[in-house]
C-alpha cells in the first residue's frame, strides 16, 4: 500500500476564460450551499451554549451522536444514489430536507420555551429524531459537491480544489459558530426580556431561510458537467479515465471502492479525522464558556468583526495592493509570495470573528496549503501532505494536556451588583466548599429560587413543570446566596444578591463574575487553532480530493460517501465519549484525542506514494 499505483504525468489542462467563468458560477453557489448546510448542522453546538442545563453535555453528546451515526450510514445509500442521479439533484434534495428539519427544530424550541414546558419537554428524544433526519439530508452535501466537481476539475487541478473545499468547510464553520453566535446576541438585543433558552430557536430558523434562498439559486445555475452547461466535457485523468460516462452498477461500484486498499486506508485516516476535528471544534467553545467563563465578545468565543474597522481597511487594502502588483509581474517565486502575502492580509481581519473566525482562517490556510503542497512538491500525491499535517497535529494534541488552564476560585472581574470584587477568593457557597470555578458554577446553580409556574427539582437544580420528581418546598420570596470569601487576607461571610431569584421552567443562574486562570487562555487557543488548521486541511485533501482521484468521475460520490461515513462514525464515537468523559473531568479531553492523532499519522505513511491510475494506462 505504500507503493505507487500507476503513475500519471498528465500535463496541466488549459481552460478558456469562458469555461473558467462558468465553472466558477457552478462551484461558488454550490460552495455557499454547502457552507449553509454546515450552519444548519453545527448550530446545535451554539444552541447548547444558550440552552445551558436544558441540554446537558450528556444530552448534547447523545443528540449529536444520533445525527452523526445517521449521517455515516446514510452514505451507504446516498453515495451510490448520487452517482446515478447526479450531484445537482443530490444537493437540491439535501438542502431542501435540511431546511425543513432546521425549521422544525426551531419551531419546537420556540413552542416549548414560549409555553413554559421547556424543563419537562422530551427535548433529548425529539431533538435526537429531528437532528438525525437533518443529518440524513446533510449527507447529500459532500457527495454531491465531489460528484459535480469531479467532472469540472482535472486531477492536476484538484490540489487547488482541496483549497476550495477547505474554504467551503471553513466558511460554513464561521457561519455556524460565529454568525449563529451573533444571531443569539441580536435576539437578546431585540427581545431583552427573554432568557437564553427562549432565544435559541433563532439559530435554526435563520439557516432554514438562507438555505431556501440558495435552493432556488442552485436550481437555476448548477449543472452536473461542462457538457450540460454549454461547454465540452474532457478527460479528467482520474480512475475513471478511459471509461464511458454511464452509471456503474451499484454492487460493482461498491466492489471497486471496498476492494481498493488506498481508499480503505484513507477511510481509516478519516475516521481519526472525525474524532479529532469535532473533538476540538465542538468542545472548545463549550470549555471556553463553561470552565473559563469567557465573555461572549472574547476572541476565543464570538468576537466582534467590526470592533476595529481599521483592521479591515488595512487587511483588505494590503491584500488588494499585493494582488494588483502580482498581476503585473511574470510567473515566478516573487509573484507567488505576493499572492500568498495578499491572501494572508485579507484573512487577518477574520481573527476578530471569535471561534468561528479562527476556524475560518485555519481552514482556508490548511486546505490551500495542503492542496498546493501535494500538487507542487509531491506530483499530486496526497499522502505526504496529509502525513505532515497529522504529525504536527499529534504534537499539538499532546500540548493540549498541559494547557487546559483550569480556573481557580479567585475572581478576576465582577459586575458591580454581584457583591464580589476582583481579587476575592470564594471559599464556600451555600455551605459547599469551593476549590475551583466549576464548583462555583454548580453551587450557585443549585441555590433554590422562587419557581414561577413550576417546581424546584433539587436533583437537576432547575425549575421544572414535570411531575416525575420529588419537588422541594416552594419559597415565597427570593433569598440572597450565602458565601464565604477571602478578601485582603480576611475571611468574610457575605450574602450575595441572587441574579435570578425568580425563575421560570428551564431558566439558569450564573454569577456576574469571571475567574483567574493559571495561564493565558491563548496558549490553548493557539494550540487548538493549529490543530484545526491541520485537521481541516487533511479533511479537505482526503475527503474532497483523494475521493475524486481514486473514485473517478463515475464513483466519486460513493467514494466520498464511504470515506465521509468513516469521518462521522469517528464523530459519533467522540461525541458520546467526550460527552461522558468531560462530565467526569475535562482533563480526559486531550488524552482521549492523542491516540487517534498518532494512528492517523502512521496510516498516512502507508499511502505516501499512492496516485490514481487510469484504464487507458
Amino acid at each position: 500500500m505504500g507503493t505507487t499505483s500507476v503513475e500519471t504525468s498528465a500535463p496541466t489542462i488549459a481552460h478558456s476564460p469562458a469555461f473558467r467563468t462558468r465553472r466558477f458560477l457552478n462551484w461558488f453557489p454550490l460552495g455557499l450551499t454547502y457552507a449553509l448546510l454546515y450552519m444548519g448542522r453545527y448550530n446545535l453546538t451554539v444552541a447548547k451554549t444558550s440552552l445551558g442545563e436544558l441540554m446537558t453535555k450528556e444530552d448534547f453528546g447523545i443528540i449529536f451522536a444520533a445525527g452523526t451515526v445517521t449521517y455515516a450510514f446514510a452514505f451507504l445509500v446516498n453515495g451510490p444514489l448520487v452517482d446515478r442521479i447526479g450531484g445537482r439533484k443530490g444537493i437540491l434534495i439535501g438542502a431542501g430536507g435540511s431546511l425543513l428539519m432546521n425549521a422544525a427544530m426551531g419551531a419546537y424550541l420556540w413552542w416549548i420555551t414560549s409555553t413554559g414546558q421547556a424543563a419537562s419537554a422530551p427535548l433529548r428524544l425529539v431533538f435526537s429524531g429531528l437532528y438525525a433526519v437533518n443529518m440524513y439530508f446533510q449527507s447529500y452535501g459532500a457527495v454531491s459537491i465531489v460528484k459535480v466537481n469531479a467532472h469540472w476539475f482535472h486531477v492536476t487541478e484538484r490540489g487547488g480544489f482541496s483549497g476550495i473545499f477547505g474554504t467551503m468547510i471553513s466558511s460554513g464553520i464561521f457561519l455556524a459558530f460565529t454568525v449563529n453566535g451573533w444571531l443569539l446576541d441580536g435576539a437578546q438585543a431585540l427581545w431583552p426580556e427573554t432568557s437564553g433558552p427562549e432565544r435559541a430557536w433563532v439559530v435554526f430558523a435563520v439557516p432554514a431561510i438562507l438555505l431556501t434562498v440558495l435552493w432556488f439559486v442552485e436550481l437555476s445555475l448548477l449543472r452536473d458537467s461542462p457538457g450540460l452547461a454549454g461547454h465540452e466535457d474532457f478527460d479528467t485523468g482520474d480512475a475513471s479515465s478511459g471509461e464511458g460516462d454511464g452509471p456503474v452498477p451499484v454492487f460493482a461500484l461498491f466492489k471497486r471502492i471496498l476492494t481498493n486498499p488506498i481508499i480503505l486506508t484513507v477511510a481509516a485516516i478519516e475516521f481519526c479525522t472525525g474524532i479529532l476535528r469535532n473533538g476540538v471544534m465542538h468542545w472548545f467553545p463549550i470549555y471556553a464558556k463553561e470552565i473559563w467563563v469567557l465573555p461572549g465578545g472574547h476572541l476565543l468565543r464570538y468576537g466582534s468583526l467590526l470592533e476595529h474597522p481599521w483592521v479591515w481597511v488595512a487587511g483588505v487594502g494590503t491584500g488588494a495592493v499585493s494582488w494588483v502588483i502580482a498581476s503585473r509581474i511574470g510567473r515566478g517565486p516573487r509573484r507567488g509570495y505576493l499572492i500568498v502575502f495578499g491572501a494572508l492580509a485579507f484573512l487577518a481581519p477574520f481573527f476578530q470573528g471569535g471561534w468561528g473566525g479562527l476556524l475560518f482562517v485555519a481552514g482556508v490556510m490548511g486546505g490551500n496549503v495542503a492542496g498546493w503542497v501535494s500538487d507542487l512538491f509531491f506530483q499530486s500525491r496526497r499522502g505526504p501532505a496529509a502525513a505532515g499535517l497529522y504529525f504536527f497535529l499529534a504534537i499539538c494534541t499532546l500540548g493540549m494536556a498541559f494547557a487546559l488552564a483550569r480556573p481557580t476560585n479567585e475572581v478576576l472581574e465582577a459586575g458591580e451588583e454581584s457583591g464580589l470584587e476582583a481579587g476575592d477568593r470564594i471559599l464556600s457557597i451555600a455551605g459547599d466548599d469551593i476549590e475551583g470555578w466549576t464548583e462555583v458554577r454548580y453551587a450557585v446553580g443549585c441555590w433554590q429560587p422562587v419557581c414561577d409556574g413550576s417546581r424546584w427539582n433539587p436533583e437537576t437544580c432547575i425549575c421544572s413543570t414535570g411531575q416525575r420528581f420529588e419537588a422541594a418546598a416552594p419559597l415565597s420570596a427570593p433569598r440572597p446566596i450565602p458565601a464565604v470569601i477571602e478578601r485582603g487576607g480576611e475571611w468574610l461571610e457575605l450574602e450575595l444578591p441572587d441574579p435570578a431569584g425568580t425563575q421560570r421552567a428551564g431558566d439558569l443562574r450564573l454569577l456576574d463574575a469571571r475567574p483567574v486562570l493559571p495561564i493565558s487562555p491563548w496558549v490553548l487557543g493557539v494550540l487548538v487553532f493549529l490543530m484545526s488548521l491541520c485537521v481541516i486541511g487533511t479533511h479537505g485533501l482526503l475527503s474532497g480530493t483523494a475521493t475524486m482521484d481514486f473514485g473517478g468521475r463515475r464513483g466519486a460520490a460513493t467514494a466520498v460517501g464511504v470515506i465521509d461515513g468513516f469521518v462521522y462514525l469517528g464523530t459519533a464515537i467522540q461525541s458520546i465519549s467526550l460527552g461522558y468523559l468531560t462530565t467526569l473531568d475535562w482533563s480526559y479531553w486531550p488524552w482521549f484525542l492523542l491516540p487517534f492523532a498518532v494512528i492517523g499519522f502512521l496510516l498516512c505513511l502507508r499511502i505516501w506514494n499512492a496516485k490514481p491510475g487510469s484504464k487507458k494506462e
